[in-house]
């Protein structure tokens, strides 16, 4: 499989279009917002107007930020991924290495804090520049890039060398120092608890007064509960 990357507009017709997203729905809540606190009466409402400035301005000055500074270590270069060969050229101002994929020293994903919802499982709402990240890409005889989504959206791929490892930042706006590393991503499958275990979690914090008062009434309880107390009653005993 082999794949050429270059510069291309998905980013920006994106961010565009969620601009217009919110642009509409704003139109939308405005009129009836202040139809609601004013009636028919035509009122201009500073503080709605505040708001929705400030709304566009920070949806649209921290993605302006990224794009500039992607474009302006992207607008030079190309790439390509021939997997088959295992091989990775990059064209940068009409010159080109060619690399084994082997010849990888290290591999980091920079991308938006959204991201690492995969590796927590916390919840994190998406920002506009959520879809903004990079490839910092180094070779072993030295030679660093910053390979951005404005090249290859690559951010939900799987990596091509195993070595690959994840920094997560509000704004993942391209860091050239070596101080910082990443971690190693590994998804994490959420796997819900059985009743057993969650009444094993429980009743682990209960006296042995209460535990024989479950046993005693057990016709207030379901089987599964009767169980869990034995057993953690038998525990308690023997230690």
């Amino acid at each position: 499989m082999k794949k050429n990357y270059s510069i291309h507009n998905k980013q920006l017709i994106i961010h565009l279009f969620d601009n217009l997203k919110t642009i509409i729905g704003m139109m939308i809540i405005i009129p009836i917002y202040t139809k609601f606190r004013y009636g028919n009466d035509f009122v201009i409402d500073q503080t709605l107007i505040l708001i929705f400035i400030g709304t566009i301005l920070f949806m649209n000055i921290p993605a302006l930020i990224l794009f500039i500074n992607y474009h302006s270590n992207n607008k030079n270069i190309e790439f390509t991924l021939d997997q088959n060969n295992n091989k990775i050229l990059i064209t940068k101002e009409t010159k080109t290495k060619e690399y084994s994929i082997e010849q990888i020293k290290k591999s980091t994903y920079n991308l938006g804090l959204w991201y690492q919802n995969g590796l927590d499982k916390s919840y994190r709402m998406p920002l506009w520049t959520a879809d903004f990240g990079y490839w910092d890409l180094t070779f072993e005889n030295g030679d660093r890039y910053y390979l951005t989504n404005l090249l290859h959206d690559f951010l939900l791929e799987q990596p091509i060398t195993e070595n690959t490892k994840y920094r997560f930042r509000f704004i993942p706006f391209i860091d050239k120092s070596t101080k910082k590393s990443g971690i190693e991503f590994k998804e994490s499958v959420f796997k819900p608890k059985s009743r057993t275990s969650k009444l094993t979690e429980n009743y682990k914090n209960k006296t042995i007064d209460e535990l024989n008062y479950i046993l005693e009434n057990k016709n207030k309880y379901q089987k599964d509960a009767i169980k869990v107390a034995e057993k953690i009653l038998k525990e308690k005993n023997v230690g």
